[in-house]
C-alpha cells in the first residue's frame, strides 16, 4: 500500500530479497508516510535537505537515500532550489534484501532547510532453510507472529498455496499435504501465496520467484509488526468493533452510526486479543448487532503493545 501525504507521492515500492524472491502484498497493512517541513538554513549549512526515518517494529537495519532530478542523481551538498524525487533504500533486518521506493515532490526552497520525515510500516518476512531427507522433495511451512517475540497465535494463520511461476490463476497440487500450513512439493521455482484472514479482511502475500531445492525444508515466518486490541468494557451486548481513521467520529452528527466508506477493520470476536496495525483510530462499538452504536475516540495502537477498549 502507498499513500499520499502532504503532497508527497510514494511510488515504485519494491520488497525484494537478494536471492531473487519478491514480496507483493494484496490488501495488506503496509504503509508509508512522508511529510516535509521547512526551517531557515543556517549560514554555514551547505546541506539544504535532511531525512528522518522511523520504522515500526522489526523491519529495517539500515537506510540510504539519493536526491534525484529528472532521473539523474544530484549531490545533496549545495543542491539548488527546486522540486526533486527522493530515492530511498532500506536494508532488511532479517533475510538479506531491501525495501525501496521513490518519494516525489520534495521541495527545496532558497535559504531553507527541508526536513523529510519518513515512517515505514510493513511485515517482516523471514525464510529459513534446513537440509533434511525428503526423498528429493522440498517442504514448506508457514507461521505468523504478531510482533517480534510474540508467541504463535492459533487464530492468526498463514495458509500457503503454491503456483507455477508467473501463472497465478490455479494453485498446484502438492505432492504431500502435511497440514493446513505445510506441505511437500517437487523442487522448482514457484510463486507462493500466503493467505491471512484478520479483522474481516482477507490478505494475500505473494512470494514470487521462490526457488525450492530438493531435500530442503523452508520455514516462512510472517512478522506482522502489529499491536493487539481487545474489548474489556464488560458489556456483553457489544458484538463487534469497527475501526475508523482517527477524527472520523468528530465529523458525524446525530446518533453514532457506521461510516462504511471509511471503515478500515472489523473485529467480531471482541473479547479475544486481536492483531491490529499500529495507528490512531476512532472505534465504533456495535451493540446487539446494530441496535445501538457507541464511539470510542482516539484509540492508539502501538507495535508490540496491547490496547484495551472499554
Amino acid at each position: 500500500m502507498v499513500i499520499l501525504s502532504m503532497g508527497q507521492v510514494v511510488s515504485d515500492y519494491t520488497y525484494k530479497f537478494d536471492n531473487g524472491i519478491t514480496v507483493k502484498n494484496e490488501r495488506g497493512w503496509d504503509q508509508v508516510w512522508v511529510q516535509q517541513s521547512y526551517a531557515a538554513l543556517a549560514t554555514n549549512d551547505q546541506t539544504p535537505l535532511a531525512v528522518s526515518i522511523r520504522s515500526m517494529g522489526d523491519l529495517i537495519a539500515g537506510s540510504a537515500f539519493k536526491l534525484v532530478n529528472k532521473g539523474k542523481e544530484v549531490k545533496l551538498q549545495g543542491a539548488a532550489p527546486g522540486t526533486y524525487d527522493l530515492r530511498m533504500t532500506f536494508k532488511l533486518s532479517g533475510n538479506k534484501g531491501t525495501l525501496s521506493f521513490v518519494a516525489g515532490n520534495i521541495v527545496i526552497k532558497p535559504k531553507t532547510k527541508t526536513t523529510v520525515n519518513v515512517t515505514l510500516y510493513d511485515y517482516l518476512i523471514n525464510i529459513s532453510e534446513t537440509a533434511v531427507t525428503l526423498k528429493g522433495l522440498a517442504s514448506y511451512e508457514t507461521k505468523v507472529s504478531r510482533f517480534k517475540g510474540s508467541s504463535e497465535q492459533n487464530v492468526t494463520k498463514g495458509l500457503p498455496s503454491v503456483y507455477e511461476k508467473g501463472k497465478n490463476d490455479k494453485a498446484l497440487t502438492p505432492d504431500e499435504v502435511v497440514n493446513e500450513t505445510s506441505g511437500k512439493i517437487k523442487p522448482g521455482t514457484y510463486d507462493i501465496l500466503i493467505t491471512l484472514d484478520i479483522a474481516s479482511q482477507r490478505q494475500k502475500i505473494w512470494l514470487q520467484n521462490f526457488a525450492m531445492k530438493p531435500d530442503v525444508s523452508y520455514k516462512i515466518t510472517t512478522n506482522l509488526n502489529a499491536g493487539e486490541v481487545i474489548y474489556t468494557g464488560g458489556n456483553k451486548d457489544v458484538k463487534m468493533m469497527h475501526f475508523y481513521p482517527g477524527g472520523t467520529a468528530a465529523t458525524q452528527t446525530g446518533n453514532p452510526a457506521p461510516v462504511k466508506n471509511q471503515e478500515l477493520l472489523t473485529y467480531s470476536n471482541v473479547t479475544l486479543t486481536n492483531a491490529c496495525p499500529p495507528g490512531t483510530y476512532d472505534v465504533l462499538l456495535n451493540h446487539k448487532n446494530g441496535s445501538k452504536y457507541e464511539w470510542k475516540k482516539n484509540i492508539i495502537v502501538k507495535t508490540a503493545g496491547k490496547t484495551e477498549i472499554r
